[in-house]
């Protein structure tokens, strides 16, 4: 067995959080104390990095290829992505070493694929991001209701903060259904949950179109379509996390804010401890049908797939 690689931080003392004066060393260590939980979340999926090279306060940007000067022993995978029409080569992360490399690279947010290269024409879930307008929506309850509406369609669900304002809700699913069925399911599902509250609730994603409601966004269920990663943290100024939750913490006092990279160390992770089955929509999808909401999104964004692709490294 190879020996692990060994990663040497540069310029350590770089104050990544300003606010709470984190710094890149900090970074790599919430990264090593959390790699536990965290690898299993990312494992196999193509990553797509958020990097803060001057902290929080400066300007971040996205980074999907890897570069080529990146150490020769970080898996790639290259595919073509409908997003950036073109080929990218995507890092995967498989230990603990990748992610003090990450580290080291000041990738602060760290957005997984909802697919794993094996099979990056179909998707492992199905998800669902709940964007308050403004501070006092009650998010809390509407991830209650989304759930309920899922749990009416026999469907379980998985939630965590999105490490700013909003839930992120996740229904693990079959392999067998590609990006236009996912995507038309999720509206569908979204729009009936919209409906037992359409003050406060909406599924139209331009703003102008919203009216101050909250969106319930359903688009991210598309082909290189991410959502920040479980443990992942966030370019806010407290450095918070975006935190896998138990359903009972998702009380009408929760305060995503709480959870940061100084708190949520010896936390478990529900979603490991109690993981779900993968699921089938068959079913729901005639039940939404009847009630009529049918699966059906005619967005320009809608896709069916994109062609399959072969790891590398």
């Amino acid at each position: 067995m190879s020996p692990a690689p060994t990663v040497e931080l540069s310029h350590p003392d770089k104050v990544l959080w300003p606010q709470p004066g984190f710094t890149k060393a900090d970074l790599a260590a919430y990264y090593a104390a959390v790699a536990d939980r965290l690898l299993p979340h990312l494992r196999g999926r193509p990553l797509t990095l958020k990097r803060y090279n001057a902290g929080v306060d400066g300007e971040g940007f996205f980074q999907k290829n890897l570069p080529e000067s990146a150490p020769a022993w970080l898996e790639r995978f290259t595919t073509w992505t409908p997003s950036s029409n073109r080929d990218v080569t995507y890092l995967v992360v498989r230990s603990a070493a990748d992610l003090q490399w990450l580290a080291n690279q000041n990738a602060i947010e760290l957005h997984p694929w909802f697919a794993t290269v094996d099979r990056p024409d179909r998707a492992d879930v199905l998800a669902f991001d709940l964007d308050p307008a403004q501070p006092g929506q009650g998010v809390a309850a509407v991830a209650r209701l989304l759930r309920e509406v899922l749990e009416d369609l026999s469907l379980q669900a998985l939630v965590k903060t999105s490490g700013k304002r909003g839930l992120h809700v996740y229904v693990p699913v079959e392999r067998r259904y590609d990006y236009g069925e996912l995507r038309g399911f999720g509206l569908a599902v979204a729009r009936a949950c919209a409906d037992r509250d359409p003050d406060l609730l909406t599924v139209e994603m331009r703003k102008a179109d919203r009216g101050g409601r909250m969106l319930l966004d359903w688009s991210r269920n598309g082909p290189s379509q991410t959502l920040v990663s479980a443990w992942s943290p966030r370019a806010t100024a407290a450095a918070t996390v975006s935190t896998p939750l138990r359903w009972d913490e998702v009380t009408d006092d929760l305060d995503p804010a709480a959870f940061t990279i100084a708190t949520v160390i010896e936390r478990a992770d529900p979603w490991l401890e109690a993981p779900l089955r993968p699921q089938r929509i068959e079913g729901p999808r005639r039940t939404l049908e009847r009630a009529g909401y049918p699966s059906i999104d005619r967005s320009p964004r809608a896709r069916t797939g994109m062609p399959p692709a072969a790891p590398s490294g």
